[in-house]
């Protein structure tokens, strides 16, 4: 892929003034590209620089032009209280919306889950519940009891937009079919105490980073302080629609119930059976369905409204 266009000399121009920050010479490291993206919404580019002390990663952002600021200072936060659980930041350009940070040596979640079999897949599922549980752990909020009703009032506004044509979804007959049924299964997740943490706000399999025997996360969005089901149900539904093999989910479960277990074995802040998880799991379905647009897909989006397509099948039997 061809990497050197705008976005590379956008990197490469605020390359000396982080050097600097670093006491280092920019002239003496070497620029690699290593990743890309670039749609209507985002344009970013990943650089390696190797140097005389070792590997580092640069980000430039071009797109959006705002939230860079507040992802750094999420990065930071965490960075003061967890440093095993992140890439450690060397300098920032918050003009430039450049940074440059530790080179992870490992890959994202989602290219390890790949093709790989359901025996495998719940490997790295706890895997990645270790880390998540590391991450709640070391950035705590308080004990409350769960309010579905938040998150139902929001679905009921969804739907009203989806019945009246201001939000247009795939199939909304379907969707709302499937609305109605979560907010009709409400008061059975009512009463619950959960636990609240500083959530990751974005945290799909992407955001994760696996090494032979560590985990980082990435790309924080600075999120509130939330029930600690959000970051699983964001985590999970994406491993879910994606790699998850749909045969092996029961009807009216969102997840294969060994791949469901094996999370939990490494994520011990809360257990599987917390009220809360059910209802953010299945609110993230349709979350899913909702964000995908109807019209103008690319590939990524395609395979994605497939793995919805058929996770609500198995999530909403009979709808």
């Amino acid at each position: 892929m061809e990497m050197r266009g705008d976005l590379w000399r956008g990197a490469m121009a605020s390359w000396p003034g982080l050097a600097r920050q670093m006491a280092e010479d920019p002239d003496a490291w070497v620029a690699a590209p290593l990743a890309r993206r670039e749609d209507a919404r985002v344009a970013r580019i990943l650089l390696r620089l190797d140097g005389p002390g070792g590997q580092l990663a640069l980000k430039h952002q071009a797109r959006p032009e705002t939230g860079f600021d507040t992802d750094i200072a999420a990065h930071l936060a965490v960075q003061q209280v967890w440093p095993e659980g992140i890439a450690r930041l060397h300098a920032v350009d918050l003009e430039a919306r450049s940074c440059v940070m530790d080179h992870l040596p490992a890959e994202p979640l989602s290219e390890m889950m790949g093709a790989a079999p359901l025996a495998r897949q719940e490997t790295l599922l706890r895997r990645a519940g270790a880390w998540l549980d590391g991450f709640h752990r070391a950035m705590p909020g308080e004990r409350r009891i769960f309010q579905p009703k938040f998150t139902i009032r929001y679905l009921h506004e969804v739907m009203a937009e989806v019945a009246s044509d201001r939000r247009p979804v795939l199939e909304p007959h379907r969707f709302l079919a499937c609305a109605r049924s979560l907010c009709a299964m409400a008061p059975r997740y009512e009463g619950g105490e959960t636990q609240t943490a500083r959530t990751h706000g974005d945290l799909h399999q992407r955001n994760l980073m696996l090494g032979a025997d560590r985990a980082w996360g990435i790309d924080f969005k600075g999120g509130r302080v939330v029930p600690v089901g959000h970051d699983i149900a964001r985590l999970l539904v994406d491993y879910a629609v994606l790699h998850a093999p749909k045969a092996a989910i029961p009807p009216g479960e969102v997840l294969p119930p060994s791949a469901m277990a094996a999370f939990f074995e490494g994520y011990r802040v809360i257990s599987s059976g917390d009220l809360s998880i059910a209802l953010l799991l299945r609110n993230r379905v349709l979350a899913e369905w909702w964000g995908l647009p109807v019209q103008g897909r690319g590939i990524a989006q395609d395979r994605r409204w497939h793995g919805v397509d058929q996770l609500a099948a198995r999530v909403f039997p009979g709808l």
